[in-house]
């Protein structure tokens, strides 16, 4: 079970130096997703989403590098199940949770096409003030 996964100290955000840039733009995406890593499954509380990945947070560790299968709905898209790895984990100061960054392992055409366009959808409130 999830529980399994321990809770250890981890550097926060800003212990941590440098970091890379992104190549897709993503937007927040606040839902519940799936997640197996080595034979367990939780559900978390997803962050942002992109073509080439997303964030989650957890109270749940994953170690950078872990393979991980998230499902998850894209916003007015298809329900999906993703391979991925962990690339970054983040812990705020006093924060119980965690932030984990994940990338999208052989992700198909039409899926990255649905995050596209939820990703380049302008939001109602955005649409009226322009």
């Amino acid at each position: 079970m999830a529980a399994d996964f321990q809770k250890i100290n981890i550097p926060t955000i800003e212990d941590k130096a440098g970091g890379f840039r992104r190549q897709y733009p993503r937007r927040v995406m606040k839902r519940k997703v799936g997640v197996l890593c080595e034979g367990s499954y939780f559900i978390v509380e997803s962050g942002e989403i992109g073509e080439g990945g997303m964030s989650i947070i957890s109270e749940f560790l994953l170690n950078e590098n872990d393979e991980v299968v998230v499902s998850f709905q894209i916003p007015q898209g298809d329900f999906v199940f993703l391979r991925g790895v962990v690339r970054s984990t983040q812990k705020k100061q006093g924060d119980a949770t965690v932030t984990h960054g994940l990338s999208f392992s052989n992700i198909n055409f039409a899926t990255k096409r649905q995050i596209r366009a939820f990703v380049s959808a302008r939001t109602h409130s955005s649409s009226q003030a322009a």
